[in-house]
């Protein structure tokens, strides 16, 4: 007999929103503290940003898919 799951779909949303808006603010702190003061010319800040917070937000997706079960959950596979 499978174990039945304890959330639901609305949680699983909420879950990944959640953990998504923390991951970014984690993201944002690095790339603010570590990042902008490296950088000699303020002219690639903005396209520097851009690039940060697309590789956060890829790394956040590839991470969830792979050690969470909310994608299956929100796309009804379990």
């Amino acid at each position: 007999m499978k174990p039945k799951s304890n959330y639901t779909r609305v949680m699983a949303g909420f879950y990944i929103f959640l953990c998504l808006i923390a991951s970014m603010i984690v993201g944002e702190l690095i790339y603010f503290l570590a990042i902008v003061p490296l950088v000699p010319k303020q002219t690639w800040l903005p396209l520097m940003n851009v690039a940060w917070v697309y590789l956060v937000v890829a790394i956040y997706y590839k991470l969830t898919r792979r050690y969470t079960k909310w994608w299956k959950k929100l796309e009804n596979k379990q």
